[in-house]
């Protein structure tokens, strides 16, 4: 009669054990899910997964972690909008001052920073791609057109200590 009790208890133990599991996995499903959205910076998408998870689970810790983090990255991302017109417009006028700010601090930024003083800027028209984004790092392509050749650059911004800075600005070959 012992035995039974036992092998019912125990049976019963390995059922709620494996609910606890599957509902574990499903967390971290969800976790990872809201982790790829943020990561790619896709934040449009990262706000309906939440609000999705919202009502279905309610405000879980992932819920109020990846909130906050969306609202930095929106802030991030809006900052980063704003510092590459400013360039653009800065550059127009011959002007490197805000791109010089926000330069790394390496050598070949450095070295890159000698050559674009010696260009005439206002002789070109400025084009910029759109910002594609991954983890801590965005990327854009510049474009100096004079009307008979254009030069491409490719620009690689990395946000640190929130604040963007620019690491690479190489022209294309």
């Amino acid at each position: 009669m012992l035995k039974k009790i036992l092998i019912i208890l125990i049976v019963l133990n390995l059922g709620t054990a494996c609910s606890r599991i599957s509902k574990k996995e499903k967390i971290e499903f969800e976790e990872s899910r809201f982790y790829s959205s943020y990561s790619r910076w896709e934040l449009d998408d990262l706000a309906k997964e939440l609000a999705e998870h919202k009502k279905a689970y309610g405000y879980t810790p992932e819920v109020i972690k990846y909130r906050l983090l969306l609202e930095e990255r929106a802030e991030a991302k809006k900052e980063l909008d704003e510092l590459i017109k400013k360039v653009k417009e800065e550059l127009v006028e011959n002007d490197l001052t805000t791109l010089k700010k926000h330069m790394s601090k390496s050598l070949r930024s450095t070295a890159t920073l000698d050559k674009l003083t010696d260009l005439d800027f206002t002789r070109y028209r400025v084009f910029v791609s759109k910002t594609s984004f991954e983890n801590e790092t965005a990327k854009n392509i510049v474009a100096l057109n004079t009307g008979e050749e254009t030069f491409y650059f490719n620009v690689e911004f990395k946000y640190e200590k929130n604040m963007w800075e620019v690491v690479k600005f190489q022209e294309r070959r």
